[in-house]
């Protein structure tokens, strides 16, 4: 038996940590509160519609959730002359920086128009550079089924295809004169929630939520489900039993920042 070093505690007598749900529990744990089980096939539990309820009460407790433990780090590798990072499930952009083997350095953030006012040539003409700026990234065209802009110019940025529905980003100035890591912190949405069965064998994601918090899950879930079930009062009893869960959650990622605060300080 050995000490946990810095506290002096056996290893054997440190409380266990809750550990979170596999998703095939939390659907079959979904089911089994709802009544709904037509939602899930009846002899495997494989998904019939509890996954849509499931994955929207995930994003909507994504949305109510700004704290640090939501927060992600998202690199891209930003070559040569490329102004242009992207990826899907971004929901806010906090900050950005960009970094190579000799330093790291954090952009400033300006509004688009402004970026595109002081950079105002075609980025192949402008003068290369460390990038200093970025501004959130406008990649939708118009119309939204437009597949070439052969001959036109400041369209550099759109995404011809349908990605560009699901994908934000960023653009950045001046075009690097190299290459760079480029790192956007922010709020990211969660991984979708799936199993599937393949013979015997369960292929599953996980998420914070899954991970860390299922009950609060399954209170988003069965508020989404009362909701387009038409049942109001079952969905606002749902959601104020999730939303006392995140308040508590919130409290938590306050008092971590102060301890911070205060070490910080001293």
């Amino acid at each position: 038996m050995s000490d946990w070093t810095g506290v002096g505690l056996p290893v054997d007598d440190l409380p266990t940590p809750l550990v979170g749900m596999e998703y095939k529990d939390i659907r079959q744990k979904f089911v089994e509160i709802s009544g709904r089980y037509d939602l899930v096939n009846s002899e495997t539990w494989e998904d019939n519609g509890a996954d849509f309820y499931l994955n929207m009460g995930q994003r909507m407790l994504d949305r109510y959730t700004d704290s640090i433990k939501m927060y992600a780090r998202y690199p891209f590798k930003l070559t040569t002359g490329t102004i242009i990072a992207k990826t899907p499930g971004l929901r806010s952009i906090k900050e950005v920086w960009i970094a190579n083997v000799n330093g790291r350095a954090q952009l400033s953030p300006v509004p688009l128009d402004q970026l595109r006012k002081e950079f105002a040539k075609e980025s192949n003409l402008l003068s290369t550079g460390i990038p200093s700026y970025y501004a959130p990234a406008v990649f939708r065209p118009f119309p939204d089924d437009l597949t070439s802009v052969a001959g036109l110019y400041d369209v550099e940025d759109l995404l011809l295809s349908e990605t560009h529905y699901t994908y934000n980003g960023v653009i950045v100035m001046p075009p690097p004169a190299e290459d760079y890591t480029l790192t956007i912190w922010g709020l990211f949405y969660s991984p979708a929630l799936s199993a599937i069965l393949s013979g015997t064998a369960w292929t599953q994601t996980k998420s914070y939520w899954t991970e860390n918090e299922p009950a609060t899950l399954l209170e988003a879930a069965l508020s989404r489900l009362a909701t387009f079930a038409g049942n109001i009062t079952s969905a606002k009893e749902h959601k104020e039993a999730m939303l006392e869960d995140l308040r508590a959650l919130d409290f938590d990622a306050v008092d971590e920042m102060l301890v911070g605060d205060m070490e910080m300080g001293e």
